[in-house]
């Protein structure tokens, strides 16, 4: 039987994370999206404890063409990816906006095609 495929988005976050130890607990293939950073560092995910079972993917959804490619090929996508700092929001709300608003249109879309 073939496994079942999933991205995580928002996977380096204390519940993307979770979510991903779940996921291969029950037998998916798992990508799991960390946002990019220039130490590479996965967040939560550095101390998951099937950390050689995932394919750990760099990225920002706010590329939709990034949004396309990840999405290709799988059966279920958990979208958890968002800007969460609230009072930096007031400082910089079009992060927020591009993030949480045009990165979740940019994996909606990709979930569509």
């Amino acid at each position: 039987m073939k496994k079942k495929r999933a991205v995580v988005t928002g996977a380096d976050g204390f519940i993307g994370s979770h979510i991903t130890e779940m996921l291969v607990a029950k037998g998916y293939q798992v990508k799991a999206l960390s946002q990019y950073n220039s130490f590479n560092n996965w967040g939560w995910l550095e101390d998951v404890n099937c950390k050689d079972k995932i394919e750990v993917l760099t990225g920002d959804i706010r590329d939709p063409h990034y949004c396309k490619h990840i999405t290709q090929d799988v059966d279920i996508i958990f979208h958890l990816a968002a800007l969460i700092a609230i009072p930096y929001s007031y400082v910089a709300p079009d992060s927020y906006v591009d993030t949480n608003i045009k990165g979740t249109l940019n994996i909606c879309q990709a979930a569509k095609e």
